[in-house]
């Protein structure tokens, strides 16, 4: 706790008459410095004027003796402390050291007063500032302000085959991506956070950060981001927690082993000393403040266990934030030794999943880690037969006390209990000789007070009553108009799911069109390096198909589909054209043979590799040097035979037989 200088400023508040809950409490308040200068003092304050105080003077410290004055409940409490200023320190002088004691006996330890004399409110308050000064007390007021970035689809997704599956691994991968980059901008910063993901085949499904920082801060950092596929979201979380115990020495004051399981549901086992289980929960989205919150209701924990050999990050802080030591296993425990460890000390708790069973056997396994120590000191204090709080003693030694140094500190607790009861008993006694009617007088003004607190808020009530049966008449009357506008929602309904059918069959054609255009970027490639060359598929050689394609970039070779039937017109188009080449399945077709006759060569469509991109028809670029060497062996069968030739060699032939002869 900070030492306040003498220049600091506290407040000190006491309620006077009437009811917190009726609005009409009146306070008496005073502000000192610590130095011991008043600075401000007013009786018959309202809340109101009490809130406007504390912004007026900015005190450090805040003390009342009892909180519940500000508010008659936790939630009325909750919201007049968050109206208070952020960083005012709100004291319960009368809560020390876990006991509720009379204002008068703290300001009597404190040096203030020296008698149990009757102090009215504005003295009260007066006292409770000073406390409040000297630290007395206990800090009630934890004003935590979170922001949640949670990383997450824009929607969710069928089962759709194989192009769907890639769609959502392509999603995970972007969440992963974009999950890992503000984590590192988190650390960049220095911020404290937890961080739990849902991990799926090839990245995360969601991941969800709970930043300790104001939104404005973590905003600064990351970014709200709608994607086509993802979404970032950064939400502020606001809660005002309350620190006050129930009583001295109670269950907030017990010894426990927490079990954590920790992950995007996390799960929670508390068991005491004795091995006894109090409490076992699986909470999803769990933050570290609600999980010290619930711990905090049960005791104060001393060991913070996990099932793993290796403490995970979000852990370890837990145990920070709780004061507690970490316990990990030798290695990783398998679910038989789990199971083992719930048969064993827990066999009648229903658990309700696999979160709680692995929080419960961690706590076991660290119990039992410590057993030996407990069982040494129950047999100590059992020798010695003392009436010693065990729980102390235990909790002592666990936090690095021996056996001995434990047993005198709760002997010394023991005795100074002793003394705390004679003290208690002998200021009874005096009250008991002198009775004040003073106290029953300024009682019975206070319940005057809320009596009639009560009477105007029965008036509000009846006046609100009428006014919700006026405006329940209102509502029937508008209820034909309702009906109404059902036609025109459902219509509206089945509007945006046509249009979600619509943006589904969009997206399907443009994954579509994205691989037709990575196939026709490859073609172009193999255009340009001369691989392939351009050509025109037609179903048949008629002079419709042919002048069909003149407005077409021109090209060297034709596929024709069925060479079974034919044009002869359309056959001088082709030369006209220039076509280079002919392509067919069938080379010895009346088709095949009409184009040889034109010296056309003719090749089998079958002996080359043909593509076919978003309408455009390629072929291997060997198609053209075979049609060369075709149209070259056509060329010769044509030429005319070489007469000169023949007949001089039909000269030399007779005369060399002529020559034999003679």
């Amino acid at each position: 706790m900070k030492l306040l200088g003498p220049e600091d400023l506290c407040m000190g508040v006491d309620i006077e008459s009437g009811s917190p809950e009726g609005g009409n409490a009146r306070y008496s308040l005073v502000v000192v410095k610590c130095g011991g200068a008043l600075i401000y003092k007013a009786e018959s304050s309202s809340l109101a004027r009490l809130i406007r105080v504390a912004w007026d003077y900015r005190p450090r410290r805040l003390g009342v003796d009892n909180v519940y004055e500000l508010g008659g409940d936790e939630r009325r409490l909750s919201r007049v402390l968050s109206l208070l200023p952020p960083d005012l320190e709100v004291f319960q002088v009368t809560l020390v050291d876990g006991m509720f004691l009379d204002v008068r006996e703290v300001a009597r330890r404190a040096g203030i007063i020296e008698d149990f004399s009757k102090m009215n409110p504005l003295k009260t308050a007066h006292v409770a500032a000073m406390l409040a000064c000297m630290g007395y007390g206990t800090s009630v007021r934890s004003v935590e302000e979170k922001t949640v970035i949670q990383v997450s689809k824009l929607r969710s997704h069928s089962s759709g085959g194989w192009s769907q599956q890639r769609y959502q691994r392509r999603v995970r991968a972007v969440i992963h991506s974009v999950a890992t980059s503000i984590k590192e901008a988190l650390d960049r910063m220095g911020l404290d956070y937890d961080y739990y993901y849902r991990e799926s085949r090839g990245g995360l499904e969601s991941a969800v950060f709970t930043v300790y920082a104001p939104r404005d801060v973590v905003r600064s950092i990351v970014e709200e981001v709608r994607g086509p596929d993802y979404v970032v979201r950064i939400k502020p979380v606001y809660r005002s927690r309350l620190l006050v115990t129930s009583g001295g020495g109670g269950l907030q004051s017990r010894p426990l082993i927490v079990g954590v399981d920790p992950g995007v549901t996390t799960g929670v086992a508390l068991i005491d000393l004795d091995g006894r289980v109090l409490h076992v929960a699986s909470i999803k989205s769990a933050d570290r403040g609600s999980l010290v919150e619930l711990i905090s209701r049960y005791g104060k924990p001393i060991i913070v266990a996990v099932d793993v050999s290796e403490v995970p990050e979000s852990v370890k802080k837990l145990a920070a934030q709780l004061g507690a030591s970490v316990y990990t296993p030798p290695h990783d425990l398998t679910s038989i030794e789990k199971r083992d460890l719930i048969e064993r000390f827990a066999s009648g708790v229903e658990l309700g999943d696999s979160h709680e069973r692995d929080a419960l056997a961690a706590a076991y396994k660290a119990y039992l880690s410590l057993r030996e120590k407990l069982d040494s000191v129950e047999e100590k204090l059992r020798d010695m037969g003392a009436e010693i709080d065990i729980e102390y003693v235990k909790r002592w030694v666990l936090e690095g006390l021996s056996i001995a140094d434990a047993l005198e500190r709760a002997l010394e607790k023991a005795i100074e209990g002793i003394e705390v009861k004679r003290s208690i008993a002998r200021r009874e006694e005096r009250r008991d000789q002198h009775v004040d009617v003073t106290e029953y007088i300024v009682e019975i003004e206070r319940l005057k007070a809320q009596r009639n607190s009560l009477e105007a808020r029965v008036r509000e009530l009846e006046e609100s009553l009428r006014d919700y049966e006026r405006r329940l008449r209102d509502a029937q009357s508008s209820i034909k108009l309702e009906i109404a506008r059902d036609a025109e929602i459902s219509k509206l309904k089945s509007r945006v799911e046509a249009l979600e059918r619509e943006v589904e069959r969009l997206k399907a054609e443009r994954e579509r069109l994205e691989e037709e255009l990575g196939r026709a970027t490859k073609a172009i490639a193999h255009v340009s390096s001369g691989e392939l060359v351009l050509a025109r598929r037609i179903p048949m050689l008629t002079t419709r198909n042919v002048r069909r394609g003149e407005e077409e970039p021109r090209v060297d070779a034709v596929i024709v589909d069925n060479a079974n039937m034919f044009e002869n017109e359309a056959l001088a188009e082709l030369a006209r054209m220039g076509v280079r080449v002919v392509l067919l399945e069938n080379l010895d077709s009346p088709l095949a043979n009409a184009l040889r006759e034109r010296l056309i060569p003719v090749l089998d469509v079958r002996r080359y590799k043909v593509e076919e991109v978003h309408g455009i028809v390629l072929v291997e670029s060997k198609v053209l040097r075979d049609a060369e060497v075709e149209r070259e062996r056509l060329k010769a069968l044509r030429r005319p035979p070489d007469i000169e030739r023949i007949i001089e060699e039909y000269r030399r032939e007779r005369r060399r037989l002529t020559g034999r002869v003679k």
